[in-house]
C-alpha cells in the first residue's frame, strides 16, 4: 500500500468520525475537528510539503460536508499543515507539550486564515463575539487530537514494503 492509499484511509476514518462523534462532542456549542487535526499532524510528522497536500485534500472533504464557500476550507487546511510543518522543522526534537503547543498554534492560525477569507470574500457570521471561544476549543480540541494523530501518520508514511515477507512465502 502506497502512503497516497493509506492517506485516502484515513481521510475516509476522519470523514465518519467527524460526522458521527466529534460534530456531537461539543464544548460551549463548539465541535472538534478532526479534518484540521489531521492537517496539522500531517505537517508535524511529514513537513510542510505533506502537510499542505493532506491539508488541501482534508478541506476538499470538509467542503463537501458543509456549507462554506467551497475551497476555503481546503485553503486554510493548507495553510495549517504548512505552518505545523514548518513550526516542527524550526524544533529539532520536540515532546509532547511542544507537539501540542506547535498543534495549537497552527490550528489557531489556520481557523483565523478561514475567518479572515471567508470574510474578505463575504461569508456572514463569520467574526462575531463567539469567535474567541470558537478559535480557543477548536485549537485546543486540536492540539489534544494531534497526539493519537501521530500514530496513524506514521503508519501512512511507513515504507509499504510490510508484506513482503508474507508474498515471499508465496512465490
Amino acid at each position: 500500500m502506497g502512503s497516497a492509499f493509506r492517506y485516502a484511509l484515513m481521510l475516509i476514518t476522519v470523514t465518519v468520525l467527524q460526522k458521527f462523534l466529534f460534530q456531537h462532542a461539543r464544548i460551549d456549542d463548539v465541535g472538534m475537528d478532526a479534518f484540521l487535526a489531521l492537517s496539522v499532524t500531517a505537517g508535524l510528522v511529514a513537513g510542510p510539503r505533506r502537510g499542505a497536500i493532506v491539508g488541501f485534500a482534508a478541506g476538499i472533504a470538509l467542503d463537501l460536508t458543509v456549507v462554506t464557500p467551497f475551497g476555503l476550507g481546503a485553503l486554510s487546511y493548507l495553510v495549517a499543515g504548512v505552518v505545523a510543518g514548518s513550526m516542527e522543522k524550526l524544533i529539532v526534537h520536540s515532546g509532547r507539550s511542544l507537539t501540542m503547543l506547535v498543534g495549537f498554534v497552527s490550528a489557531f492560525v489556520g481557523l483565523l486564515f478561514f475567518v479572515v477569507v471567508g470574510s474578505i470574500i463575504g461569508v456572514a457570521g463569520l467574526i462575531d463575539g463567539h469567535l474567541p471561544v470558537v478559535l480557543l476549543i477548536v485549537s485546543a480540541s486540536t492540539a489534544v487530537l494531534v497526539l493519537p494523530c501521530r500514530r496513524a501518520v506514521h503508519w501512512a508514511e511507513s515504507p509499504s514494503n510490510s508484506l513482503n515477507p508474507a508474498l515471499h512465502r508465496w512465490q
